[in-house]
This record gives C-alpha cells, sequence and structure tokens, in this order.
C-alpha cells in the first residue's frame, strides 16, 4: 500500500491552455516583426485561456496527487518563460495555497524530470514527453486529447481514468505506471499515439 500521494506532472501548451490555436493566427505578426515564428513574438503566452474544464479538473486531481507543471518555452523569447510563470499566478494563485506553489519546471528535456516518478499528460512526444513511457522507471506519459476521451472536458475519460489510477495506486503496492495500466483495463482508453512522430504546424517546420 502507498501512504503518499502519487505526482502528476502537467505540460501547459495545447495540455492547459489552447497556445497553438493562438500561434497559428500570428504567423503574418510574427512575420511584420521580422521573426522567425510565432512563437517568438514577446507576450504571446501570456494571456492564453485556460481549456474548458481545465480548473474543476485540476480541483478534483489535486485530492489524490500532487501536481506539478512541466513546460517548455521557446529558446529565443526571454518573456514566454516569465508569462508562463504570470499566467500561473493569475489562474492559480502565487502563495502556499496555489495548487503548483514552487512545483513549476521549465525545461527543453521533460525526460530529466523522471526521475521523480509519476505520469505526465503531454499533447506532444517532443523534449522528452515520449520518454516517460518507461517501464523500468514505472512512469508513463498520457497524450492529452489523442483519444477525443482524453480531454478534461470529457465524461468516463481523462480525469475519471486519473482519479481511478490514483485509487489503484494508493491501495496496491506498485508503481504509478502499472497502476494506470490497470485502471485502464476496463476503459480501453488510447494513452498515447506514436512517440517518434508528430504533425506539426506549417510554422513549426
Amino acid at each position: 500500500m502507498n501512504n503518499h500521494k502519487p505526482k502528476l506532472f502537467l505540460d501547459m501548451d495545447n495540455t492547459m491552455v489552447d497556445t497553438l490555436a493562438v500561434l497559428n493566427l500570428a504567423t503574418e505578426q510574427a512575420t511584420t516583426l521580422g521573426l522567425t515564428k510565432p512563437d517568438q513574438i514577446p507576450g504571446i503566452f501570456r494571456d492564453l485561456k485556460p481549456l474548458p474544464h481545465l480548473m474543476e479538473a485540476l480541483q478534483q486531481l489535486s485530492v489524490y496527487y500532487d501536481l506539478y507543471i512541466l513546460t517548455t518555452a521557446p529558446w529565443n523569447n526571454v518573456s514566454a518563460w516569465s508569462d508562463k510563470l504570470a499566467w500561473l499566478y493569475e489562474y492559480f494563485g502565487n502563495d502556499a495555497h496555489s495548487l503548483f506553489y514552487k512545483r513549476v519546471i521549465m525545461t527543453h528535456d521533460k525526460g530529466l524530470a523522471r526521475a521523480e516518478g509519476g505520469i505526465l499528460v503531454d499533447d506532444r512526444p517532443y523534449h522528452g514527453a515520449a520518454a516517460w513511457e518507461d517501464n523500468e522507471l514505472g512512469t508513463a506519459w498520457i497524450q492529452y486529447n489523442y483519444d477525443q476521451k482524453m480531454q478534461w472536458a470529457a465524461d468516463g475519460g481523462l480525469v475519471d481514468l486519473l482519479i481511478a489510477t490514483a485509487k489503484v495506486y494508493q491501495t496496491q503496492n506498485i508503481n504509478i505506471r502499472t497502476a494506470l495500466l490497470k485502471a485502464n483495463q476496463i476503459r480501453h482508453l488510447k494513452l498515447h499515439g506514436p512517440m517518434d512522430d508528430f504533425q506539426k504546424a506549417a510554422w513549426e517546420k
């Protein structure tokens, strides 16, 4: 029996906020500013809106998990790094009562965070997300929105699966990856797509 909460790591872009839709609309603006890509536009990550039902879902999941942010910011956009933190302050607060108080990791290799164990929810396999599929470490990657039920708003989908996984984990002496696979045996949800391929937007290539 595990007496502590498992860890749940969350990507931000296209997992917590609808970033790609905003960036796709800003390609012309980037060109006007003399930038190569829209994700280099200063301030573009600051005013994004949370995905539907995100806030309610995270409140539910915080009962069962210790929550962490594990995100990447464009290297050539200095403001993106601070804007992401400011976004978290706005929606979750900036004190010890915040779900993510001092639990934010920004990196270009998310695989490095696996040492802590847990599940990563991320919309893409890149930047080390797919490396969380690791039997030896007992970690797992769930691809947000790959299965139509793998969304915050879906009944019988992502949130239900994660809660069921935490309950299995807490009642059995197994790692979180094994608990996830057991919880999914009766749900048959598609946890992720190919780990080495993903269709990028035109400006990303």
